[in-house]
């Protein structure tokens, strides 16, 4: 009998999903606006636009800035040492330089004292990144910077869902993006949102957004394709099945570019349809993140995250740093002899990555390293049960 595997991430789509996803090959503009009111309602926000992807979502807000800097001098952006590499892409495409920062380890999120460091004269932006959805310190990095030149964006490409104080993290700075990439906690295949505050910036948006490419009706009937590939990844029978051939997909090598064009009127009838069901799919993540933490809080050799007060976590993944490598490699065996497969994401540094950034001696970022190396990600999306949440507690207390 084969074991049924559980897919470590992904929306899960319905047949009725793919159906109005199909109707959006033949529609205009009129289903962004229905979509761009549904996620202004959702996110409470006024000002918000729609992209390809959280990596063109952040590309655009970095030329925005450039158009709004004083000093040319302004530069740099400083982001934390260990986070997705692709984030370095829309910087250098902006014509940027990323200044790197440890990380808390108590927050396994970007280290408001060791940003406090690194501000100077060529700072341009400070993008704190919502990892694994737990929320940054926003409101620290915004007092900081208070009275300078120097601008805030929030990266919620892994966060959405999350809230602080009942605030959605990626509003609370004046801009903010999020992805609907796969693997995200909402997917249309592929997608960027971006958030501004300002009203005046809006014609400023509207224009960087207006000068992308527009996809081929052929490029759109193929995206359609994969939602209906994708929708069938992600269920656990034909993700068994067919995992031999969907792990020739997965992301194994590092993005050394990025396609930038509008987002489609398929996926925007993609998105009205899931919305339907975003407390669900929010919830869920919450409930799971919970439950978790229950499970690794009083655990000897595991460290979670502190989760701020009045956070509601939407976790993208569940992140432990285990202390022994071997006890992280027995876990990783066990659970997946189990049917749940866990990741240990990006195994290093940014600076380990491109050494050209480590400008600072051996290793300035040892936090960020060790995280790297220590780190084991557990799946909480809609499709994870209580079973499997049980099956995950007895695999730990019997390794503790």
């Amino acid at each position: 009998m084969t074991l049924i595997k559980m897919p470590p991430a992904g929306t899960p789509y319905r047949f009725s999903d793919l159906f109005f996803a199909k109707l959006g090959l033949f529609q205009g503009e009129e289903v962004f606006d229905e979509f761009t009111t549904i996620l202004k309602h959702y996110f409470q926000v006024d000002h918000l636009a729609l992209v390809n992807s959280g990596t063109t979502a952040n590309f655009v807000i970095y030329n925005v800035l450039k158009e709004l800097r004083r000093n040319k001098k302004q530069n740099e952006v400083i982001l934390p040492a260990y986070t997705a590499p692709s984030l370095l892409l829309p910087i250098e495409a902006a014509q940027l330089k990323p200044v790197l920062v440890d990380i808390d380890p108590d927050t396994f999120n970007l280290s408001v004292e060791k940003v406090q460091e690194k501000l100077s004269e060529k700072t341009l932006a400070i993008m704190p990144v919502h990892m694994f959805g737990l929320p940054c310190e926003v409101e620290a990095f915004l007092t900081m910077t208070a009275k300078t030149d120097i601008f805030v964006l929030e990266d919620g490409a892994s966060a959405l869902g999350t809230t602080i104080n009942n605030r959605h993290i990626g509003t609370i700075a004046p801009f903010g993006f999020y992805s609907l990439n796969r693997g995200k906690n909402v997917s249309t295949l592929a997608g960027g949102i971006i958030t501004w505050q300002d009203t005046g910036l809006t014609e400023l948006f509207r224009k960087h957004v207006a000068a992308l490419p527009t996809l081929s009706q052929r490029a759109k009937w193929l995206m359609f394709l994969r939602f209906c590939g994708l929708s069938l990844a992600v269920r656990p029978f034909p993700y068994t099945v067919l995992n031999p051939f969907i792990a020739k997909f997965k992301y194994t090598t590092l993005h050394t570019h990025f396609d930038t064009f509008q987002y489609t009127p398929m996926q925007a009838e993609l998105g009205i349809n899931l919305w339907k069901r975003i407390d669900l799919l929010d919830r869920k993540r919450v409930e799971n993140g919970k439950r978790l933490i229950e499970i690794f809080q009083n655990q000897f050799g595991f460290h979670i995250p502190n989760i701020p007060i009045g956070a509601r976590v939407a976790f993208n993944q569940f992140p432990v740093i285990v202390d022994d490598l071997e006890k992280r490699s027995q876990i990783i065996r066990q659970l997946s002899s189990e049917g749940i497969e866990t990741s240990t994401l990006y195994d290093h540094p940014l600076h380990h990555i491109f050494p050209e950034l480590n400008t600072e001696g051996p290793d300035p970022y040892p936090i960020a390293t060790h995280l790297a190396e220590h780190l084991l990600l557990i799946p909480p999306h809609a499709q994870i049960n209580a079973r499997i949440i049980t099956k995950v507690q007895k695999v730990i207390e019997n390794l503790g």
